[in-house]
């Protein structure tokens, strides 16, 4: 049993001095310095991307505010088209859905409508059956 507590106790100590020696420490720091460096980067994008998304913002409010001045000259005029066609596009869609809103609702029983319709086919298919 002693030699098994030996064999332990070498190898503990042989583990001990490899996790103590420069190359693991090394490669230990290399991993903690790539992990903060990953991390950074992920930041930077982040903040990038939150950036982008912000100029994005200001770039429309900018031409939200010219096309309200309702100046449409040079290049410009094509694109107040552009807007005025996809308006009155999306005015069309919005009513052809309320439309079909407005016939689902005609269709549509109530719950208690349903129950009572449910009802009133059990009772006469129990009623048939009696006789």
């Amino acid at each position: 049993m002693a030699d098994y507590k030996d064999v332990i106790g070498k190898l503990w100590g042989q583990a001990k001095d490899f996790a103590e020696s420069a190359g693991v420490k090394d490669v230990y720091e290399k991993g903690a310095q790539r992990a903060k460096s990953f991390s950074s980067a992920t930041k930077l994008t982040l903040a990038l991307n939150q950036d982008h998304r912000e100029l994005e913002r200001v770039f429309a409010e900018i031409g939200r505010l010219y096309y309200e001045q309702g100046r449409p000259e040079g290049f410009f005029a094509p694109l107040f088209e552009q807007v005025a066609l996809l308006e009155s596009s999306i005015q069309a869609k919005e009513a052809e859905i309320e439309a079909y809103k407005a016939s689902f609702g005609q269709q549509t029983a109530t719950p208690t409508d349903e129950i009572a319709d449910f009802e009133n086919i059990v009772s006469q298919t129990e009623h048939d059956g009696k006789q």
